[in-house]
Protein backbone atom coordinates (compact mmCIF):
# COMPACT_ATOMS: atom_id res chain seq x y z
CA UNK A 1 0.00 0.00 0.00
CA UNK A 2 3.12 2.35 0.91
CA UNK A 3 4.60 1.79 -2.77
CA UNK A 4 1.09 2.84 -4.64
CA UNK A 5 0.80 5.99 -1.98
CA UNK A 6 4.47 7.23 -3.31
CA UNK A 7 3.92 6.48 -6.68
CA UNK A 8 0.62 8.36 -6.76
CA UNK A 9 2.21 11.47 -4.68
CA UNK A 10 5.12 11.07 -7.49
CA UNK A 11 2.74 11.19 -10.70
CA UNK A 12 0.44 14.42 -9.01
CA UNK A 13 3.92 15.94 -8.60
CA UNK A 14 5.13 15.59 -11.88
CA UNK A 15 1.90 15.94 -13.75
CA UNK A 16 -0.47 18.38 -11.77
CA UNK A 17 -0.72 21.42 -13.88
CA UNK A 18 0.97 22.96 -17.09
CA UNK A 19 1.77 27.14 -17.45
CA UNK A 20 2.57 29.09 -19.64
CA UNK A 21 5.91 31.05 -17.73
CA UNK A 22 5.37 34.72 -18.66
CA UNK A 23 8.05 36.80 -17.29
CA UNK A 24 9.93 33.92 -15.33
CA UNK A 25 6.85 34.06 -12.63
CA UNK A 26 7.69 30.24 -11.77
CA UNK A 27 9.09 29.01 -9.52
CA UNK A 28 7.77 31.07 -7.10
CA UNK A 29 11.04 32.98 -6.00
CA UNK A 30 11.87 33.47 -1.74
CA UNK A 31 10.79 36.70 -0.46
CA UNK A 32 7.60 36.56 -2.41
CA UNK A 33 4.35 37.81 -1.08
CA UNK A 34 1.26 35.86 -2.69
CA UNK A 35 -2.49 36.97 -2.69
CA UNK A 36 -4.73 34.13 -3.23
CA UNK A 37 -7.95 34.11 -4.29
CA UNK A 38 -10.78 31.82 -4.18
CA UNK A 39 -12.25 29.72 -1.56
CA UNK A 40 -11.20 26.27 -2.74
CA UNK A 41 -8.02 27.42 -1.25
CA UNK A 42 -9.06 27.52 1.90
CA UNK A 43 -12.23 24.85 1.91
CA UNK A 44 -10.74 21.90 -0.53
CA UNK A 45 -13.31 19.78 -1.92
CA UNK A 46 -13.53 17.17 -3.82
CA UNK A 47 -16.64 16.87 -6.26
CA UNK A 48 -17.67 15.35 -9.99
CA UNK A 49 -21.21 13.70 -8.89
CA UNK A 50 -20.43 10.53 -10.01
CA UNK A 51 -18.08 8.33 -8.65
CA UNK A 52 -15.25 11.01 -7.85
CA UNK A 53 -17.47 12.12 -4.64
CA UNK A 54 -16.86 8.97 -3.17
CA UNK A 55 -13.12 8.25 -3.06
CA UNK A 56 -11.27 7.73 0.14
CA UNK A 57 -8.69 9.72 0.90
CA UNK A 58 -6.02 9.79 4.08
CA UNK A 59 -5.18 13.45 3.93
CA UNK A 60 -6.38 16.67 2.60
CA UNK A 61 -4.17 19.73 2.35
CA UNK A 62 -5.36 23.05 1.13
CA UNK A 63 -3.22 25.53 -1.02
CA UNK A 64 -3.22 28.27 2.17
CA UNK A 65 -1.80 25.27 4.17
CA UNK A 66 0.31 23.94 1.68
CA UNK A 67 1.86 27.78 0.95
CA UNK A 68 2.19 28.20 4.89
CA UNK A 69 4.68 25.55 4.82
CA UNK A 70 6.92 27.23 1.89
CA UNK A 71 10.19 28.67 3.27
CA UNK A 72 10.43 32.46 2.21
CA UNK A 73 6.66 32.86 0.95
CA UNK A 74 4.05 35.08 2.67
CA UNK A 75 0.31 35.38 2.03
CA UNK A 76 -1.07 38.23 1.67
CA UNK A 77 -2.26 39.22 4.98
CA UNK A 78 -5.30 41.81 4.03
CA UNK A 79 -6.41 39.34 1.58
CA UNK A 80 -6.61 36.12 3.84
CA UNK A 81 -7.99 38.07 6.93
CA UNK A 82 -10.62 39.25 4.39
CA UNK A 83 -11.70 35.38 3.36
CA UNK A 84 -11.27 34.33 7.04
CA UNK A 85 -14.17 36.70 7.82
CA UNK A 86 -15.96 35.78 5.15
CA UNK A 87 -15.80 32.37 5.73
CA UNK A 88 -16.28 32.43 9.11
CA UNK A 89 -19.83 33.88 7.98
CA UNK A 90 -20.11 31.48 5.16
CA UNK A 91 -19.21 28.08 6.18
CA UNK A 92 -18.23 25.23 4.05
CA UNK A 93 -21.25 23.61 2.75
CA UNK A 94 -20.90 19.83 3.13
CA UNK A 95 -23.61 19.18 0.39
CA UNK A 96 -26.70 16.42 0.24
CA UNK A 97 -24.98 15.35 -3.10
CA UNK A 98 -24.62 11.67 -3.98
CA UNK A 99 -21.51 10.24 -2.09
CA UNK A 100 -21.76 13.56 0.02
CA UNK A 101 -19.64 15.72 -2.01
CA UNK A 102 -21.23 19.69 -2.03
CA UNK A 103 -23.36 20.69 -5.32
CA UNK A 104 -22.45 24.23 -5.29
CA UNK A 105 -20.42 26.54 -2.72
CA UNK A 106 -21.04 30.24 -2.35
CA UNK A 107 -18.15 31.94 -3.39
CA UNK A 108 -16.81 35.29 -1.84
CA UNK A 109 -17.46 38.55 -3.89
CA UNK A 110 -14.43 40.89 -4.70
CA UNK A 111 -14.59 44.39 -3.88
CA UNK A 112 -12.17 46.28 -5.81
CA UNK A 113 -10.38 48.01 -2.42
CA UNK A 114 -9.24 44.63 -1.71
CA UNK A 115 -8.26 43.60 -5.46
CA UNK A 116 -6.49 46.98 -5.64
CA UNK A 117 -4.44 46.73 -2.24
CA UNK A 118 -3.82 43.30 -3.04
CA UNK A 119 -2.17 44.30 -6.35
CA UNK A 120 0.24 46.84 -4.55
CA UNK A 121 1.02 44.78 -1.81
CA UNK A 122 1.70 41.41 -3.82
CA UNK A 123 4.25 40.38 -5.54
CA UNK A 124 1.47 37.48 -7.21
CA UNK A 125 -1.61 36.42 -7.22
CA UNK A 126 -3.19 33.41 -7.20
CA UNK A 127 -6.71 32.04 -8.33
CA UNK A 128 -8.22 29.19 -7.42
CA UNK A 129 -11.68 28.25 -8.80
CA UNK A 130 -13.66 25.00 -7.72
CA UNK A 131 -15.23 23.44 -10.53
CA UNK A 132 -19.61 23.97 -8.49
CA UNK A 133 -18.90 27.64 -7.24
CA UNK A 134 -22.21 28.87 -7.24
CA UNK A 135 -21.51 32.66 -7.74
CA UNK A 136 -18.28 32.88 -10.25
CA UNK A 137 -15.92 35.56 -8.75
CA UNK A 138 -16.55 38.65 -10.78
CA UNK A 139 -13.19 40.32 -11.23
CA UNK A 140 -13.59 44.41 -10.99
Amino acid sequence: MERFSRLACQAAAEGSVLLYNEKDTLPVKEDTNIAVFGRIAFNYYKSGTGSGGLVNTRYVMNIIDALKECPGITLNEKVLAAYEEWISENPFDIGQGWGGEPYCQQEMPLDDGLVETAAKESDVAVMAGGEYSQKPIKWP
